[in-house]
């Protein structure tokens, strides 16, 4: 078994923009992962039309790696719950600026 599952949900923003919302999940016994994981984690194919948010509770250097994997689709952002909203990393598309903060309510 895989220590990280990614399970894609289709979501939307509170303004209504569709995008792909990906929740990151350490599911190893112990709760830990290694850098050595990064090997067997692929994305699940993804929509590149739409921008993608991560979250979950994972190493940074996780979220560093998947926004890495994600390149191709429209935006990338990360869940901030301090922010009540993900934080816009990268960007390939006008409508939506690196630094922005796009507010939504976490799927079920």
């Amino acid at each position: 078994m895989k220590p990280i599952a990614l399970t894609v949900i289709p979501h939307h923003t509170r303004d209504g923009m569709g995008y792909q919302h990906i929740r990151i999940e350490i599911i190893s016994e112990d709760g830990i992962v290694e850098p050595d994981d990064l090997k067997s984690l692929e994305l699940p194919p993804l929509d590149g039309s739409q921008g993608v948010v991560f979250e979950g509770k994972s190493p940074i250097w996780v979220y560093a790696y998947l926004t890495h994997e994600a390149h191709a689709t429209a935006w990338v952002g990360c869940y901030d719950p301090r922010l009540n909203g993900a934080v816009v990393v990268a960007t390939h598309t006008r409508g939506v600026g690196v630094g922005s903060v796009l507010p939504l309510e976490l799927p079920a």
